[in-house]
């Protein structure tokens, strides 16, 4: 296959996992190779993308996001009808969805979802010997869990030398009251009691939940900590780690493998993995002064 053809295969299959992408996201998951310039990256994006539009593969709308960008419209790129069966022929384990037009919310949560993969790939990339080894959207997560009340936004798989974590992602815009979160971890409880989750993974994940601002992951964690002391079985499930950090944080200098959590049931903010089953980063880091 010639570098464009697999650059177009990527995008099918990003935009068959995440559904929306908008360009600077398919940037960064296309070209991370530091030796490109900013607009070398997004000539050669734009010329991928113009080559799937024209053939009908690829389709693209103009999304009003907020945040550091707030009020501004950005790209946002999807796949047709005919993008989504290209994408399940290279692929069997993508699903055929129909291309149905979708909301605002819908995209703005498929972007966030993005942002934290693209986070997660980047302290791989940058760290020695570390690999993302899985990010598992939740339709297929879906399949697997069957009649759960519960469907993670995604499933992902993170890997040192020496030290290796699954995590459970929920990606929370703060458009649901804290009363209805309770109810998901809840059922993330249900599902852990059940038992069924051991047939295809190795030990119960951590609970990733981020948010799109601090006070709303201090807020969550409250919630998670008052309902899971509320249950009769409250020892047996205090060996759960539910973890949250709002999205600026993440996407900041220490990046997720940072002590940038807040843990249900624990004081200070706490790092995914323990500083001494880390490796020295490729990148040499930015120093940040006060």
């Amino acid at each position: 296959m010639t570098l464009t053809a697999v650059r177009e295969r990527e995008v099918l299959l990003r935009l068959a996992r995440f559904r929306s992408l908008n360009t600077a996201q398919l940037e960064r998951f296309l070209l991370p190779e530091p030796a490109l310039t900013t607009g070398s990256r997004r000539v050669i994006t734009m010329q991928i993308l113009g080559s799937l539009r024209r053939r009908g593969l690829v389709a693209r709308s103009a999304h009003l996001v907020g945040g550091p960008g707030g009020g501004s419209a950005r790209l946002v790129y999807h796949l047709t009808d005919a993008g989504q069966r290209s994408a399940a022929g290279l692929d069997p384990s993508v699903r055929l969805r129909q291309g149905r037009r979708q909301g605002s919310l819908f995209v703005e949560h498929a972007l966030m979802c993005a942002e934290v993969a693209l986070a997660f790939h980047e302290a791989a990339r940058t760290h020695r010997g570390h690999e993302l080894g899985e990010w598992m959207p939740d339709w297929q997560i879906a399949e697997l869990l069957g009649s759960s009340r519960v469907v993670p936004d995604a499933l992902l798989t993170y890997s040192t030398r020496n030290w290796v974590f699954d995590a459970f992602v929920e990606v929370d815009l703060g458009s649901e009251r804290p009363r209805r979160f309770a109810e998901k971890i809840a059922a993330y409880l249900d599902l852990y009691r059940r038992g069924g989750w051991r047939r295809w993974l190795r030990a119960w994940p951590l609970v990733l939940t981020i948010t799109d601002n601090a006070a709303r992951a201090c807020v969550l964690k409250k919630t998670t900590e008052d309902l899971v002391l509320r249950q009769r079985d409250a020892l047996r499930l205090s060996r759960l780690e539910f973890d949250f950090a709002a999205l600026p944080t993440l996407l900041g200098l220490e990046g997720p493998l940072g002590a940038i959590w807040q843990v249900a049931g624990r004081e200070g903010l706490q790092r995914l993995i323990p500083e001494d089953a880390q490796e020295p980063s490729e990148v040499a880091p930015t120093v940040a002064t006060r």
